[in-house]
């Protein structure tokens, strides 16, 4: 499936604010539930493409994509091209771009990449996506 990110916003047709029910509508799919860490109070629902990650009171707070999915901002593909290629993309658009060793988040744009490999093989494309809501990592 193809996601159009729109930052703050959500990816494709999943929005940040829709709850379980309506993601699962939306994607035609049933989700297979499980708590991601153990102390979580809200189940993840994961897809093949994504897992989708709830706040109270069961809305969307956050996406993150996999190599399945095809993940579209500012019109690359970014599980398609190199972790190298993107982070050079991230730091022409976001100067505050917090890069490390698995990846890289920009806060400018609610979007984590995540490359376990970034120091080690930069020229590899990365393994996840995450896009959040204003606030996710406060």
């Amino acid at each position: 499936m193809k996601f159009l990110i729109e930052p703050y916003v959500g990816g494709g047709e999943i929005l940040f604010g829709m709850n379980s029910q309506q993601i699962e509508e939306t994607l035609s799919v049933k989700a297979i539930k499980f708590k991601k860490f153990e102390d979580d109070e809200l189940d993840t629902d994961a897809f093949d493409m994504c897992h989708i990650y709830y706040k109270n009171p069961g809305i969307c707070e956050a996406i993150e994509f996999f190599k399945s999915a095809i993940v579209i901002f500012s019109g690359v593909n970014l599980l398609e091209k190199s972790y190298y290629d993107v982070k050079k993309l991230f730091l022409a658009l976001d100067e505050k771009t917090e890069c490390d060793d698995s990846g890289l988040t920009s806060y400018k744009y609610g979007i984590g990449i995540y490359a376990p490999f970034a120091t080690e093989e930069p020229l590899e494309s990365a393994v996840g996506v995450i896009i959040f809501e204003e606030g996710y990592y406060d």
